[in-house]
């Protein structure tokens, strides 16, 4: 798989992934399931006024509780774009089956946070940090720190942050999706056993990813050549950083 579909995927599966943990009350779809059974699950439309092809189309994440559709895309102009025409497809879609005018969807808004990675062997601290500037279109970018550090704590304090190597990018895209998949697979699995997916990670926050890396540690032998999502210090509030995003950062 080329090294854009990679880091494609894992993003997408890990900003899907928190955004459930952040409503964990919420009935929260991602990518994998088609606007079909959205609707025949929780009787919000007429799922027989799609189209074949509307029936299979999959948003990146649809909150039925919320009425909230997001898009994720890398973070430049034609992501936007692209975001935006896919959006505009699924609630124009999915608004056509409802009924109740106060039931329809709309673009979500006031999602962004950052998560730091690490690799074994002393590699670099990488980050993924993402926004919703436009609503209903999430938007990420991947850095790396300038330096390689002990801790996440010296990394995230440090605030340097540069660009990553389409060299680098090819090299570690595997390792990310991995590493990112591996977590995820296993958070949601517990979630699913103990049935409270909240339980897992507030982001950017107090509990930061306090839960999801306790167990790394004895988990990154399994996975070569290694990596572990890194907590970030304690904040009062969700950081700013990620509405500062240049319009096209080269990915």
């Amino acid at each position: 798989m080329p090294w854009e579909l990679f880091l494609g995927n894992a993003s997408h599966r890990l900003i899907a992934y928190i955004y459930r943990t952040r409503h964990p009350t919420n009935n929260v779809y991602s990518n994998n399931t088609h606007i079909k059974t959205i609707l025949e699950d929780t009787g919000l439309g007429d799922w027989s006024l799609l189209s074949e092809t509307e029936r299979a189309m999959r948003p990146d994440i649809t909150d039925t509780d919320a009425l909230y559709l997001f898009e994720i895309k890398p973070h430049h102009e034609k992501g936007r774009q692209e975001g935006l025409q896919k959006l505009q497809t699924y609630l124009l879609a999915l608004n056509r089956t409802i009924m109740t005018p106060a039931s329809r969807f709309s673009g979500g808004r006031n999602f962004e946070g950052e998560i730091l990675i690490q690799f074994a062997q002393g590699q670099y601290i990488w980050r993924l940090e993402w926004c919703t500037n436009t609503p209903g279109v999430t938007q990420y970018r991947w850095t790396r720190s300038h330096e390689r550090f002990d801790s996440s704590a010296a990394a995230y304090q440090s605030n340097q942050w540069v660009e990553i190597s389409e060299q680098e990018l090819k090299r570690h895209g595997g390792w990310i999706a991995q590493v990112v998949e591996g977590l995820v697979e296993r958070r949601e699995r517990v979630a699913t056993l103990s049935g409270a997916i909240g339980m897992a990670i507030d982001i950017v926050g107090h509990v930061a990813m306090s839960v999801l890396s306790s167990a790394t540690s004895a988990e990154r032998g399994a996975t070569q050549p290694g990596g572990k999502l890194l907590p970030f210090p304690s904040k009062s509030s969700p950081t700013a950083l990620p509405a500062r995003l240049p319009k096209a950062s080269g990915m």
